[in-house]
């Protein structure tokens, strides 16, 4: 087992040994950039503290990641049930993918208020597109022997969404889920960030004001191990829907 451990983490030790060196090769003082070993200490010291902020933090981007999903899924169906929907929402959904929505995160704070609700909307609208497009070419990519059979059977569109085009559309929109959890905790930081809604990016924030590097890369490394974990699982979602489908 330890042995397996080393060659799938191996590179994670020769990180950390780099970063050590590159530490002390530099005499970096803490507050420029800590060793990791400090940070390792911080991270011990506060985790109470990081805990707490995470769960905050893991709140909003879980709400906004599935609300994401729920909303592109919507999108995708209005648009595959007619031509006309189709022309309309494609080309604002593209608008909205090609927007740098960041931009915008102090002004919607601004109009939504600096609340846990402003978070969650962020972090949907920054898993909205993939669910869209990824849920949208499942649609598309129903076989045609799938179609003859509705129309033979005399199926309404309705019923031929129901019971074929979403059940085959499933890989797709758990593949979208996917992607986007490996950014929707980053997401709701950013929101915390630069808004000060209480949660890691907060905890960030003060930190990195009180020039306590080590804090802040502990909260860092709390959010990028989060990510790994919620990717992880929204992996094995998608892998379970997989062999469902299969």
């Amino acid at each position: 087992m330890l042995l397996s451990m080393m060659r799938r983490w191996w590179w994670l030790a020769v990180l950390l040994l780099a970063w050590d060196f590159y530490v002390g090769y530099k005499g970096f003082n803490v507050i420029v950039l800590p060793d990791p070993w400090t940070v390792a200490r911080a991270l011990v010291a506060d985790w109470p503290t990081l805990a707490a902020k995470l769960l905050l933090t893991l709140r909003a981007a879980v709400a906004g990641l599935l609300a994401g999903a729920l909303l592109g899924t919507i999108v995708a169906v209005l648009a595959w049930s007619s031509r006309l929907l189709s022309g309309i929402v494609a080309p604002l959904a593209l608008l909205v993918r090609s927007v740098p929505f960041i931009v915008f995160i102090p002004i919607l704070s601004r109009m939504m208020g600096y609340n846990t609700s402003m978070e969650i909307f962020v972090v949907t609208v920054f898993s909205f597109f993939p669910s869209f497009v990824l849920v949208s070419s499942g649609l598309a990519g129903l076989p045609a022997a799938a179609s003859d059979l509705c129309l033979v059977f005399g199926a309404t569109r309705w019923r031929k969404l129901v019971l074929i085009a979403l059940p085959a559309a499933m890989p797709q929109l758990f593949a979208s889920i996917r992607i986007s959890a490996s950014f929707a905790v980053l997401a709701a930081m950013v929101a915390e960030f630069l808004t000060g809604i209480d949660g890691l990016g907060r905890l960030f924030l003060l930190a990195r004001g009180d020039l306590e590097a080590d804090r802040a890369l502990a909260a860092s490394v709390v959010a990028a191990a989060s990510s790994l974990i919620l990717f992880n699982l929204a992996k094995k979602a998608e892998d379970a829907v997989n062999k469902r489908m299969a």
